[in-house]
This record gives C-alpha cells, structure tokens and sequence, in this order.
C-alpha cells in the first residue's frame, strides 16, 4: 500500500479526545507523523502543486521586494505599496489578484484529499483549519505549499516585518 493511500485510510483521533488533549491524540500525530509527509508528496506529485510561489506574488511587491534585496538603499520604495489602515496595522497587495482563484481552491483541494491534517493547536472546533509549520507534527506537508509557504515568510515577509517593525524583529546581519 502507498502513503497517500495509507495515510487517507487513518482514523482520527475521536473530537472528544482531541478537545482534552488526551495522551492518545498526541501519539496519533507523532506515530503518523512520517507517513503523512510521505502521503503529502505523493498527492504534490498527483497534479495537485501550486503554481511556482513568485508567480503567485503581485508582480509590483514581487519587483520592489527583490530589487530590496539586491540594493537594501532601496528598501523604502516598498512604503509606496504599505498603508496603514490603523496604528501599527498595515494592509498591502501580497498576492497577484489573478492568481488568488488559485489559492482559494487549494484548501479545498486539501480538504478533498482525505489526509490528516491536524488543526491549529489541537482545537477541532476550527474544523478546516491546518497546522503549516513543519515543526509542528501533522502539518500541511505538500511540497508545493511548504514552498510557497517558506517563500513568503523568508522572502517576502520577514523584510517587510523588519521594516516596519524593526523594534520587534531586528535586522539580519
């Protein structure tokens, strides 16, 4: 049997157990941890990837962004993209608006896969909700998402936060 299959073939913990953190959820996670990866990828590789991750990306943030991190002088041109809509909260294009079609479907696609994931912190009353880190164990392990993921936190996210808040995030160096 393969991992997809395996993996689409678990039973859950029951809610009940899930919503007292019983022993017996945690060891479902972490004796299914490696298969569920497995399984991820496999479905990755099925046709279900992501575009590329700087496809998906405003082509004017994704221009700015990595002409900042070519010439960090010209890191504040991305102020003209960043508005704050109230103190210290700021909205800004991320996503390219023609791809967002795409991005609202993968969660479906996900749901669709019959693959554990493990809800945020546990909690099952967030019924579609996933863990996306990969240190947490039960997490949304597509290979295409991870890429996406990581894209977004390292490239893309983690300058525009030190930026704006450098007095929480510092600065690399």
């Amino acid at each position: 049997m393969n991992a997809l299959k395996e993996a689409q073939g678990l039973t859950l913990p029951e809610r009940n157990k899930v919503l007292v953190r019983d022993y017996s959820v945690q060891n479902f996670w972490d004796q299914n941890g490696d298969l569920l990866v497995e399984a991820w990828k496999e479905w990755d590789a099925d046709n279900n990837k992501l575009p590329e991750p700087g496809s998906l990306i405003d082509t004017t943030l994704r221009e700015k962004v990595d002409r900042a991190w070519q010439n960090p002088e010209t890191e504040q041109q991305l102020n003209e993209l960043i508005h704050e809509v109230s103190p210290g909260v700021y909205e800004f294009q991320l996503f390219a608006p023609e791809k967002i079609e795409v991005l609202r479907k993968f969660p479906d696609r996900v749901g669709q896969s019959q693959i554990p994931v493990r809800p945020p912190y546990g909690i099952v009353l967030n019924r579609k909700g996933a863990m996306l880190d990969k240190r947490s164990v039960g997490y949304l392990a597509a290979p295409s998402f991870q890429a996406l993921y990581q894209q977004i936190l390292d490239h893309y996210m983690r300058p525009i936060a030190r930026m704006l808040f450098p007095e929480i995030t510092g600065f690399d160096g």
